[in-house]
């Protein structure tokens, strides 16, 4: 099983995440579906997950309804990867239209499935 150096990870991971968090910042529910595998797991640290691309993207989108339009700044980004897989983890802060401003953490694993890779797993924490 090959594994990436940091760099390789980045490079492979980098550009497929920031159109899926321009998709989340813009609302763009079907677009951000796609980029969930079909059998992934969101999971809200120590409160809640959620099973399958459409319940994950149904979950953001009630998510986003409560905080209203928001836009994520991401900071601390570590890529890693090997096999198959592709992580990401990093701090976040979304400025938001009705919760102020929501910082946090999260993971993400993405799996390969042909040519590309899709969220596996999804985990963040509302950290202030």
């Amino acid at each position: 099983m090959a594994s990436y150096t940091a760099q390789q990870a980045e490079t492979a991971l980098k550009p497929q995440f920031d159109t899926y968090a321009q998709a989340v910042d813009d609302e763009n529910w079907k677009v951000v579906e796609g980029f969930y595998h079909p059998n992934g797991v969101l999971v809200h640290k120590d409160k809640e997950s959620v099973y399958g691309n459409k319940a994950i993207t149904a979950y953001l989108a009630k998510f986003a309804e409560g905080t209203g339009k928001s836009v994520a700044t991401v900071t601390n980004a570590k890529y890693e990867g090997a096999g198959d897989y592709l992580i990401i983890t990093a701090d976040f802060s979304a400025k938001t239209e009705k919760a102020g401003t929501v910082n946090g953490k999260f993971l993400q694993i993405w799996k390969k499935e042909g040519d590309r890779h899709l969220v596996f797993h999804d985990e963040f924490e509302i950290t202030a």
